[in-house]
């Protein structure tokens, strides 16, 4: 009791930067006294849900949640969100800027559209491993129109429909990992280049894209990271387009690409003096990176 009279004291302040200064977990501290549980509940930012079933009472609890992560809740479903949309009062949606639903599979496109309108804020969404996720799910994405990261990895029915439609809503994206939708083509690449301008970091890895998608990005003036593993479609054409294109470049991957030769990174490299990183494995023989170090006594690392 005696403790708990001298937190009384406290202001919320100072009860704020004791809490951050404790390195035990939150669960553990929230539990030594009713200050600590009430400021905790007030600055948590982040809710991971287990059970749906609690999710509306944690929710009131926790009135401050900017990133609602729903990935570990099988249960999740269009019903499920209906539900949580109409008991009682949303008002805890309007914070919400980070929503994520990985492996969510049981949430279709109703449900998805549903949950994204009802957070006017949200900026990150994570979709990835949602295998039966199509263009109707994109969509419903596209509703997101302040959306600046997207991961859409292994979303295997998505077509250049459902990214032409996120590219026309989102065009505020910086962030977009597309790798496995292999249904995603040069067409679809090239209508995103051309809306959303601020992509710095971009995944088509595993896409049966050609060289002609590098053509569109080289576009990309805010372009910072470049990922392309397994696209066997796009050589060292492809790789040029890139060597007066992004001005930004710092990291680019093309791992797997069993079309790109030695000729053709080099283009790359000659045209970014600012290149931090290059990932070649599987692709490059180890004389192509004696070559690049002791030629060009190149900065950036080369992992092969």
């Amino acid at each position: 009791m005696l403790s708990e009279s001298l937190f009384c004291l406290l202001t919320e302040d100072l009860l704020m930067k004791i809490l951050q200064r404790v390195d035990s977990d939150r669960k553990s501290l929230r539990l030594v006294c009713k200050e600590f549980l009430r400021v905790e509940s007030t600055t948590r930012r982040t809710i991971r849900i287990l059970r749906i079933e609690f999710l509306v009472g944690l929710l009131q609890k926790f009135c401050n949640i900017e990133e609602l992560d729903l990935s570990v809740c099988p249960r999740i479903d269009d019903g499920a969100v209906s539900i949580l949309l109409s008991h009682g009062s949303v008002s805890w949606t309007r914070g919400i800027r980070t929503l994520v639903l990985s492996r969510a599979t049981g949430l279709g496109y109703v449900g998805l559209e549903m949950l994204v309108k009802a957070c006017p804020l949200l900026e990150v969404v994570d979709v990835s491993h949602c295998w039966g996720y199509g263009d109707r799910e994109a969509s419903a994405l596209s509703c997101a129109v302040r959306l600046r990261e997207l991961n859409m990895d292994k979303c295997l029915r998505v077509t250049d429909i459902g990214l032409a439609k996120i590219a026309v809503e989102c065009c505020r994206l910086e962030r977009l990992s597309l790798k496995w939708c292999m249904e995603i083509s040069d067409l679809g690449i090239e209508l995103l280049c051309k809306k959303c301008l601020d992509l710095k970091f971009l995944d088509v890895s595993y896409l049966k894209v050609t060289s002609e998608s590098l053509r569109s990005i080289a576009s990309l003036l805010k372009l910072e990271v470049f990922i392309m593993v397994g696209c066997d479609l796009v050589d060292d054409v492809g790789l040029r387009f890139l060597e007066k294109g992004c001005p930004l470049l710092k990291a680019i991957d093309v791992s797997r690409c069993n079309c790109v030769s030695p000729s053709g990174l080099l283009s790359v490299i000659s045209g970014h003096e600012d290149l931090e990183r290059i990932d070649a494995g599987y692709c490059l023989s180890v004389s192509l990176y004696l070559r690049l170090w002791c030629i060009y006594l190149i900065p950036c690392p080369i992992l092969m």
